[in-house]
This record gives structure tokens, C-alpha cells and sequence, in this order.
């Protein structure tokens, strides 16, 4: 329990570096000084788990801003303020190392098929509503392809986190989404995280090589 600590509040010690430190390059400078405490040892799959989900999601973030979906109150770059570009691969990195399990291969297809939809959707559609109906069509079919019980906890584990996120970001003033939804939120934030814990375990993790020093 000792060791796994660290982990456990790497969460609440950014989102308060997020909600309450002033200053986009301060929060950016306090959180790498808080992941590399606590993540070490960085192993060859974590650096490129976390490269290629920070590169990945800020391509989206852009995307998704251009849309109008939400928007960042102070941004610095592409219409997001910079710490912003590295937080993906911390939840992503976070999320491995807390719940780990043995990695799937199987249904290759399947998932590469679904993802793409997914981040297509993501991509186009920019009303709240429909955006909703259409990834939680995809999570559905996505839960009845892939239902381990791994799958479902990377699933849940994500949304809890997601809602963490939202709630503080949204609540704190550093973001904001259109049309004042129930609670600042909308509710595809679910379906957001949730299909990207899943996606982390069917699609991501067995494209990284086996953890090594």
C-alpha cells in the first residue's frame, strides 16, 4: 500500500497544481516535477505511452476546439494553455500503472475498426447531443465486443477520473463547454473517458513493448 500511495495522489495533487496555481507555465513546471516523483522508475513503455497519448490528444484538443465543443479560459497554444499538452499522458500513464493486468490481443480488428470511429466522431460532430448518442452507440457495442473484467474496470476506473477532471476544471474556471449543460458538464464526458480507458487496454496497451527498466 506504501509504494502504490504515490499514485493514489497523483490526481487530487494535480488537479489542485491545476485549479489553484497561478499561472499557465507554473502549473506546467509543478506538475512534471510531481509526475517524475512519483511515476519512477520511467520505463521504455511509460515514455512512449505518454509521448504518443500527449501527441495524439493534443491533435484532438485542436480539432475538438476548432468544433467549439469546449474552450480553455487562458489559453497559450493551438487554443490551450500549455500544461494542457501534457495531461493525457499522465491520466493515460496513470491509469496503466494503477490498475496494470495482463494485456489482451485478441479481436485486433474489431478494436482498430471501433477507435477509428470513435475518434471520428469526436472529430465532426459538434452538437452535444448527438455527439452523446453516437459514442455511447460505439461504447455500447465496444462493452459487447470487450466485457473482461479488466476491460471494465479500465472503463470505470476512466470515467471516475474524467469526472474528477471535468468537475474541478469546469468549477475552478479553467474550461468551459457551450449551451450551460446540467452541471457544467455534458454528459458525453463519459463516454469520452470511458471509451478511452477501454481503448487504453484493447488498442494501446499491446502495441508497447513488455515493461522494462
Amino acid at each position: 500500500m506504501r509504494s502504490r500511495l504515490p499514485l493514489l495522489l497523483q490526481v487530487p495533487a494535480s488537479l489542485a497544481i491545476i485549479a489553484w496555481l497561478p499561472g499557465n507555465g507554473a502549473k506546467l513546471a509543478a506538475l512534471l516535477v510531481l509526475w517524475w516523483i512519483t511515476f519512477r522508475p520511467v520505463r521504455r513503455a511509460d515514455a512512449l505511452l505518454y509521448l504518443g497519448a500527449c501527441f495524439f490528444f493534443t491533435l484532438m484538443n485542436a480539432v475538438s476546439l476548432q468544433q467549439g465543443i469546449f474552450r480553455f479560459s487562458s489559453p497559450d497554444v493551438l487554443g490551450m494553455p500549455v500544461y494542457e499538452i501534457f495531461m493525457w499522458g499522465f491520466y493515460l500513464l496513470h491509469v496503466k500503472r494503477v490498475l496494470g493486468g495482463e494485456v489482451p490481443h485478441d479481436r485486433r480488428v474489431q478494436v482498430w475498426l471501433l477507435s477509428a470511429l470513435y475518434a471520428l466522431a469526436f472529430a465532426t460532430i459538434a452538437d452535444a447531443d448527438r455527439l452523446l448518442q453516437v459514442t455511447a452507440a460505439l461504447l455500447l457495442v465496444g462493452v459487447y465486443l470487450f466485457h473482461q473484467r479488466l476491460d471494465l474496470a479500465y472503463l470505470g476506473y476512466m470515467v471516475l477520473l474524467g469526472a474528477a477532471v471535468e468537475y474541478v476544471g469546469v468549477f475552478s474556471g479553467q474550461w468551459s463547454y457551450p449551451g450551460n449543460p446540467a452541471g457544467g458538464v455534458p454528459f458525453w464526458f463519459i463516454t469520452l473517458w470511458g471509451g478511452v480507458g477501454l481503448f487504453l487496454r484493447r488498442l494501446v496497451l499491446p502495441l508497447l513493448p513488455p515493461d522494462s527498466p
